[in-house]
């Protein structure tokens, strides 16, 4: 197994089958009553997290934490208009939609 470091962010070129891409260390600091981690720029570039994003954080049987971008519920009628306008705003002018293609039947198609 080779590490790759670059910039104090250690790359794990293997780990790559299980999902890890690269690993950094960040320090939990006291923010009032709550303990914060402030995160690293390398890892907002590749999550593309913004100021102000909700997050979900899972704590795992072996007490690792896992943080990912919280989705609406599904009875978030708000919530849920305001992450579709989010997506919509990411789609690009001129951009074609999935096209259904409606052909004879072919081969073992024929219902």
């Amino acid at each position: 197994m080779y590490i790759h470091i670059r910039k104090a962010v250690v790359y794990l070129p293997q780990e790559k089958e299980k999902g890890l891409v690269f690993i950094t260390t960040a320090t939990v600091r006291k923010w009032g009553n709550s303990l914060a981690i402030r995160i690293p720029h390398e890892v907002v570039e590749r999550v593309k997290f913004d100021d102000g994003v909700q997050v979900e954080m899972l704590v795992t049987e072996n007490k690792e934490v896992i943080l990912r971008p919280a989705v609406p519920a599904v009875d978030d009628q708000d919530a849920l208009r305001k992450h579709f306008l989010a997506l919509r705003a990411q789609c690009k002018p001129g951009m074609v939609a999935h096209e259904e293609v409606f052909a004879e039947p072919m081969g073992d198609e024929n219902f």
